[in-house]
């Protein structure tokens, strides 16, 4: 695709399917982020936790290879003019996207993130890995994106088109993708270890998000995000190869297993009621496995005797809404912990639970 004088030269080739002519192409994530656009009256609201899934995916995923989405689906509402070779779109002229709304935007929002990114790194002074964060800038704006452009449909065909689509085909959730692909070292570990665990206790193996209602006590995608905590203390979202130090896939295999099995130890038994406990909540899960990686590392102790000093937390901890261990994010009114997810209550629940740990440890030390 080349601009001249603002207008957009499109190469590719056109065809009829059932009266309807249409365009299909490649191009690059750049340039179709400057032509497209959203019309409400035909597109459904933009679903923010959606987005945030494929976003993740997508930064996971840039780092160490490709990334594959089917073709986005746009109508151009006759502003494409049929020439030789592809089309052409006037100067100031959009195309309307049917399909591929969040992974668009979930693009966008990757590019961005990783942008901030690179800005905090050169701001403090770690230009390598700035130089890395724009690499993989670069390569999601010259992402090849195959694009199925209908050429004269009418506002009211794009509704009919949309509905089609979204009852007829789903794209593979996040949760799914996390469940086959062998491109990610983390995934690869985690599922190994939930087949291990499978017998102990249910994790949900598709979805990405677990309900309130839910009898899985974690899922794949909590489970990955506990291991990188686990190994290298990080809990926003990780890109790149995974960075295990010295130990072996078995050593690391069996570091893994035993700090998803401390869970029935320090957990109640009904660990699963999260309307009771906060035990089921992803955000404590993975600030468990956080402060198993400081213990390793501020005391220097192994890992296998900072998963031991954790079960003080069955006798330190209620696990329900209102502990003092949860007060940094309990709402009184709802009588729930929320917003623990986050990044900052993530950090703040793994230091109570070291205060926690430490002070009896130290005192069975005396």
């Amino acid at each position: 695709m080349t601009y001249q004088e603002m207008k957009v030269s499109i190469a590719g080739s056109s065809f009829t399917q059932f009266g309807k002519r249409i365009l299909i192409s490649q191009i690059q994530f750049s340039t179709l982020e400057a032509i497209f656009e959203v019309d409400e009256s035909v597109q459904r609201k933009l679903d923010h936790k959606r987005r945030a899934e494929i976003r993740e995916f997508i930064m996971d995923s840039v780092s160490e290879g490709d990334f594959y989405f089917s073709p986005f689906i746009f109508s151009s509402r006759g502003a494409i003019k049929e020439v030789p070779g592809g089309g052409e779109l006037p100067p100031g002229s959009k195309i309307y996207i049917l399909d591929g709304q969040h992974r668009t935007f979930a693009l966008v929002s990757a590019i961005s993130h990783l942008r901030a990114r690179k800005e905090t790194e050169e701001e403090i002074g770690h230009f390598a890995e700035a130089k890395k964060l724009q690499s993989q800038i670069d390569k999601l704006k010259s992402y090849p994106v195959t694009i199925q452009i209908y050429l004269n449909l009418e506002t009211k065909e794009e509704r009919q088109l949309f509905n089609d689509i979204n009852t007829k085909r789903k794209e593979p959730h996040i949760g799914l993708v996390m469940k086959y692909d062998q491109r990610d070292e983390y995934a690869e570990l985690t599922r190994i270890i939930a087949d291990k665990l499978e017998s102990k206790m249910v994790i949900e193996n598709t979805l990405s998000r677990i309900t309130v209602n839910s009898t899985a006590l974690t899922s794949l995608t909590i489970m990955r995000r506990c291991l990188i905590a686990l190994f290298e203390g990080k809990i926003t979202t990780m890109t790149g190869k995974a960075k295990l130090g010295e130990f072996t896939k078995d050593e690391i295999l069996a570091i893994a297993q035993a700090f998803f099995e401390a869970w029935l130890d320090i957990f109640p038994k009904r660990m699963t009621d999260r309307k009771t406990f906060s035990s089921g909540y992803s955000g404590i899960q993975i600030a468990l496995a956080q402060t198993i990686q400081q213990l390793h590392l501020h005391h220097e102790i192994p890992y296998e005797e900072a998963i031991d000093h954790m079960r003080q937390l069955k006798a330190g901890c209620t696990w329900k809404h209102g502990d003092e261990l949860f007060s940094h994010m309990y709402d009184p009114v709802k009588k729930r912990v929320k917003n623990h997810s986050t990044t900052n209550a993530i950090q703040k629940t793994a230091l109570q639970f070291k205060r926690k740990i430490e002070g009896g440890w130290l005192h069975d030390t005396k």
